[in-house]
């Protein structure tokens, strides 16, 4: 995923049970911003995925994890 791709945004809330999904429709990819590991000794590294920054379709920025994000349309 790079900045300019058109992707398709469901947000998700919640877990297991309560787990609830919104789709927010059409976004561009405006910034990528890489998150650090988080360690813990008892498990080591763990990787949440990157932040990426997106232009919805109705005109408002948000920030949501990559895991958010499906591709669409790649950038040239």
């Amino acid at each position: 995923m790079k900045v300019g791709d058109l992707v398709n945004v469901t947000e998700e809330r919640g877990s297991g049970e309560f787990k609830k999904f919104k789709p927010l429709g059409l976004a561009i990819v405006i910034e990528i911003n890489e998150t650090d590991d988080l360690y813990f000794q008892s498990v080591g590294h763990i990787n949440l995925g990157d932040d990426i920054t997106v232009l919805l379709n109705n005109g408002e920025l948000d920030v949501f994890n990559e895991r958010s994000l499906e591709m669409v349309n790649e950038s040239r």
